[in-house]
């Protein structure tokens, strides 16, 4: 697998697919089956996937820059 496709599909397995399913568990384990409120399940889950999201673009950020540095010399 060349690195373009691997990097590709690190991408959707990080940023589509990992906070899908959790805001999708997250919604079905707390809402449903816990009886929790709604609008809390939905600002708790959103506000982890934000944290997430910040976490997870600041380590694709180190590991990219390295394999361009790679890449360039």
């Amino acid at each position: 697998m060349d690195s373009i496709k691997k990097i590709k599909l690190y991408f959707v397995g990080y940023f589509l697919v990992f906070p899908v399913l959790f805001i999708t568990s997250s919604f079905l384990w707390r809402a449903i089956i816990l009886k929790k409120e709604m609008m809390m399940v939905a600002i708790d889950a959103l506000a982890i996937t934000g944290i997430y999201y910040l976490i997870i673009s600041l380590i694709s950020i180190l590991v990219y820059k390295k394999d361009i540095r790679s890449f360039m010399s």
